[in-house]
Protein backbone atom coordinates (compact mmCIF):
# COMPACT_ATOMS: atom_id res chain seq x y z
CA UNK A 1 0.00 0.00 0.00
CA UNK A 2 1.12 3.30 -0.81
CA UNK A 3 2.15 5.86 1.48
CA UNK A 4 -1.21 7.77 3.00
CA UNK A 5 -0.47 11.44 2.68
CA UNK A 6 -4.45 12.78 3.23
CA UNK A 7 -6.72 11.42 5.50
CA UNK A 8 -11.01 12.86 5.69
CA UNK A 9 -12.77 12.38 9.45
CA UNK A 10 -16.45 12.97 8.61
CA UNK A 11 -18.14 13.49 11.20
CA UNK A 12 -21.69 13.99 12.00
CA UNK A 13 -22.28 14.01 16.01
CA UNK A 14 -22.70 10.79 16.37
CA UNK A 15 -20.90 8.37 19.13
CA UNK A 16 -19.69 6.62 15.88
CA UNK A 17 -18.16 9.26 14.19
CA UNK A 18 -16.69 10.67 17.47
CA UNK A 19 -14.81 7.07 17.22
CA UNK A 20 -13.85 6.87 14.27
CA UNK A 21 -12.58 10.03 14.35
CA UNK A 22 -10.73 9.23 17.44
CA UNK A 23 -9.42 6.14 15.59
CA UNK A 24 -8.68 8.39 12.42
CA UNK A 25 -6.23 10.61 14.86
CA UNK A 26 -4.61 7.54 15.99
CA UNK A 27 -3.72 6.35 12.43
CA UNK A 28 -2.64 9.95 11.49
CA UNK A 29 -0.27 10.29 14.11
CA UNK A 30 1.29 6.54 13.60
CA UNK A 31 1.49 7.67 9.75
CA UNK A 32 2.47 11.73 9.98
CA UNK A 33 -0.65 12.15 7.48
CA UNK A 34 -2.68 15.57 6.98
CA UNK A 35 -6.22 15.39 8.57
CA UNK A 36 -9.31 16.97 6.49
CA UNK A 37 -12.00 16.87 8.94
CA UNK A 38 -15.43 17.68 7.79
CA UNK A 39 -18.89 18.04 8.95
CA UNK A 40 -21.77 18.35 6.43
CA UNK A 41 -24.99 19.85 7.28
CA UNK A 42 -27.99 19.83 5.11
CA UNK A 43 -28.90 23.12 3.24
CA UNK A 44 -30.83 25.62 5.66
CA UNK A 45 -29.07 25.08 8.94
CA UNK A 46 -26.95 27.60 8.06
CA UNK A 47 -29.09 30.06 9.94
CA UNK A 48 -28.41 28.48 13.53
CA UNK A 49 -25.61 30.63 15.29
CA UNK A 50 -22.33 30.40 13.83
CA UNK A 51 -21.12 29.35 17.39
CA UNK A 52 -23.26 26.22 17.21
CA UNK A 53 -22.18 25.51 14.33
CA UNK A 54 -18.62 25.74 15.08
CA UNK A 55 -18.26 24.58 18.47
CA UNK A 56 -18.49 20.81 17.71
CA UNK A 57 -15.28 20.72 14.89
CA UNK A 58 -13.93 23.38 17.00
CA UNK A 59 -14.19 20.87 20.16
CA UNK A 60 -12.33 17.76 17.89
CA UNK A 61 -9.74 19.91 16.59
CA UNK A 62 -8.72 20.34 20.07
CA UNK A 63 -8.53 16.70 21.07
CA UNK A 64 -6.35 15.79 17.62
CA UNK A 65 -4.36 18.92 18.70
CA UNK A 66 -3.85 17.56 22.40
CA UNK A 67 -2.52 14.31 20.69
CA UNK A 68 0.11 15.90 18.44
CA UNK A 69 -2.22 15.90 15.04
CA UNK A 70 -2.98 19.65 13.24
CA UNK A 71 -6.19 19.13 11.37
CA UNK A 72 -8.33 21.33 8.32
CA UNK A 73 -11.46 22.04 9.58
CA UNK A 74 -14.39 22.13 7.35
CA UNK A 75 -18.02 23.06 7.72
CA UNK A 76 -20.13 22.30 4.48
CA UNK A 77 -23.60 22.45 3.31
CA UNK A 78 -24.90 19.80 0.82
CA UNK A 79 -25.15 16.17 0.62
CA UNK A 80 -23.18 14.50 3.00
CA UNK A 81 -22.69 11.51 0.46
CA UNK A 82 -21.79 13.07 -2.08
CA UNK A 83 -19.83 15.57 -0.29
CA UNK A 84 -17.18 13.14 1.09
CA UNK A 85 -17.35 10.25 -1.59
CA UNK A 86 -16.33 12.66 -4.35
CA UNK A 87 -16.61 16.04 -4.45
CA UNK A 88 -14.20 16.65 -1.35
CA UNK A 89 -12.00 13.71 -1.84
CA UNK A 90 -10.52 15.13 -5.31
CA UNK A 91 -10.76 18.76 -3.37
CA UNK A 92 -8.28 17.61 -1.08
CA UNK A 93 -6.58 14.93 -2.80
CA UNK A 94 -7.56 12.44 -0.45
CA UNK A 95 -6.24 8.83 0.33
CA UNK A 96 -8.48 7.54 3.02
CA UNK A 97 -11.76 8.24 4.21
CA UNK A 98 -12.20 6.94 7.89
CA UNK A 99 -16.02 7.05 8.95
CA UNK A 100 -18.61 5.40 11.35
CA UNK A 101 -20.22 2.74 10.20
CA UNK A 102 -23.39 4.10 11.24
CA UNK A 103 -24.57 7.81 11.52
CA UNK A 104 -26.99 10.39 13.20
CA UNK A 105 -30.04 9.58 10.61
CA UNK A 106 -32.49 7.62 11.06
CA UNK A 107 -31.14 4.33 9.45
CA UNK A 108 -28.67 4.89 12.03
CA UNK A 109 -29.41 1.40 13.77
CA UNK A 110 -29.15 -0.13 10.63
CA UNK A 111 -26.25 -2.72 10.06
CA UNK A 112 -24.55 0.23 7.67
CA UNK A 113 -25.88 3.75 7.21
CA UNK A 114 -26.87 4.91 3.55
CA UNK A 115 -24.25 7.60 3.50
CA UNK A 116 -21.67 5.03 4.66
CA UNK A 117 -22.99 3.01 2.17
CA UNK A 118 -22.84 5.18 -0.68
CA UNK A 119 -19.12 6.19 0.09
CA UNK A 120 -18.22 3.08 -0.02
CA UNK A 121 -19.56 2.42 -3.11
CA UNK A 122 -18.92 5.68 -4.82
CA UNK A 123 -15.48 6.87 -3.02
CA UNK A 124 -12.44 7.30 -5.36
CA UNK A 125 -10.05 6.67 -2.46
CA UNK A 126 -10.23 3.73 0.12
CA UNK A 127 -12.35 4.00 2.67
CA UNK A 128 -11.57 2.16 6.40
CA UNK A 129 -15.14 2.11 8.35
CA UNK A 130 -14.81 2.20 12.12
CA UNK A 131 -17.86 0.08 14.20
Amino acid sequence: MSKVKNIMLPVDGSQQSIDAFKRGIEYASEVNSSVYLVQVLKEGHENLPKPERESFLKSLSEYAENHGVTVNKLLVYGEARSQIATILVDEWSIDLIIMGATGKGRVGRMVIGSTTDYVIRHARCDVLIVR
